[in-house]
């Protein structure tokens, strides 16, 4: 069975936090987590800023990091980089900023990338200059 949970950012100070999504019409989107250290865990919560919820892939980079919807990965022996996203019911890899250049994750993830970090907190990691022309979310 795989592993279904999600990280956010906490609305009050931008801390990520990792749990359950509860999210609805009636209130904000929040992360649910277990709290608490030996025996005495809790169940707590926080809302999060709802641009910056993404789900675990299910996958691991090549220093066992888990992998979430919004990472982005650097592509092992080269300078490629590369958006995880959530597009058309998969998860796939953003090549080159472009929707229409994705391809569905179905290679060992383990083998060749590394989470070099997230497009909320990193997003000049997918800038390149060209042309004295800045170029958002392409990947090289």
């Amino acid at each position: 069975m795989r592993t279904i949970k999600f990280r956010g950012q906490k609305k009050t100070n931008g801390v990520w936090v990792y749990g359950s999504l509860v999210y609805s019409n009636e209130i904000d989107a929040a992360i649910y987590f277990q709290a608490g250290n030996g025996l005495a865990k809790v169940m707590d919560w926080v809302y999060v800023n709802q641009e910056t919820i993404g789900q675990f892939t299910s996958l691991y980079d090549k220093n066992k990091k888990e992998i979430y919807e919004g990472d982005i990965l650097k592509v092992q022996g080269t300078r490629k980089r590369i958006e995880v996203r959530f597009v058309r019911g998969v998860f796939a890899f953003l090549w080159n900023g472009n929707l229409d250049d994705e391809a569905p994750i179905n290679a060992p993830t383990q083998e060749w990338a590394e989470v070099i970090g997230n497009i909320h907190d990193n997003p000049k990691l997918l800038k390149r200059k060209k042309n004295n022309e800045t170029l958002h979310r392409n990947t090289y």
